[in-house]
C-alpha cells in the first residue's frame, strides 16, 4: 500500500506532518503571476535587441524554474504538500524524488543563483537600450519590469508568501535580512 509523503503511519491512524496547512489558490497565484509577468516583460525587453536572445531567455526562464523544482524543492519541508506559498511543493514531486530536508538550507543557497539572470539580464539589456536607443516604449517596459521584479515580487514574498511560512527560520531567502541584522547588533 502506498502512503503519500504528506502522511505518516502512526499505529492505525494517519497523521499529517507539521507542515500540513494548505495555501489558498489566490496566494499561489499572487506569488506566481508577477513572476510570469516579469518573464514576459524580460522577453519583450530582450526582443527589442534580439529575437533569438529573447527566445533563449524564454527557454532559460523555463529551465531555471525546472532547475528550482529539481534542485531545491525536493529538499524542502514543503515537498509533496500544499503548504508551499508558490505551489512548487505540489508540482516538484510529480517530476523529482524527495531528498534529505536537513540539507535544504545549503542546497537552497547553492542553487538560488540560477534565477538571478531572469532579473538581471533583462535589466542590463534595458539599461543598454535606454542609453543607446531610447524610446518611450523601452522606458515603459523597463519601469514595469523594475517595479514588478524589484518591488512587487519582494513585497509579496516578504509580506504575504513567506511571512507566515512555517519554515522561514530555515530558509536562506528569509534569513538573509535576519543575518544582516544580527551582525549589526
Amino acid at each position: 500500500m502506498h502512503i503519500p509523503n504528506s502522511q505518516q503511519p502512526n499505529g492505525n491512524y494517519l497523521i499529517a506532518p507539521c507542515h500540513s496547512k494548505k495555501i489558498p489558490l489566490w496566494l499561489v497565484l499572487l506569488d506566481n503571476i508577477p513572476t510570469l509577468l516579469l518573464f514576459i516583460l524580460g522577453f519583450l525587453i530582450i526582443n527589442q535587441l534580439s529575437t533569438i536572445g529573447a527566445i533563449i531567455y524564454g527557454f532559460y526562464t523555463l529551465f531555471s524554474v525546472l532547475w528550482f523544482w529539481a534542485k531545491i524543492c525536493p529538499y524542502c519541508h514543503h515537498y509533496d504538500t500544499h503548504a508551499c506559498p508558490c505551489g512548487y511543493g505540489a508540482i516538484s514531486p510529480k517530476l523529482f524524488k524527495k531528498q534529505d530536508t536537513k540539507s535544504f538550507k545549503k542546497v537552497f543557497s547553492r542553487n538560488l543563483l540560477i534565477v538571478f539572470p531572469n532579473w538581471f539580464v533583462p535589466l542590463g539589456i534595458a539599461t543598454y537600450l535606454l542609453v543607446k536607443f531610447y524610446t518611450n516604449g523601452i522606458l515603459i517596459l523597463t519601469l514595469f519590469f523594475s517595479i514588478i521584479g524589484f518591488i512587487i515580487i519582494p513585497l509579496i514574498s516578504k509580506l504575504v508568501g513567506c511571512k507566515n511560512c512555517e519554515i522561514k527560520e530555515d530558509c536562506p531567502w528569509m534569513t538573509i535580512k535576519m543575518t544582516k541584522k544580527n551582525k549589526v547588533a
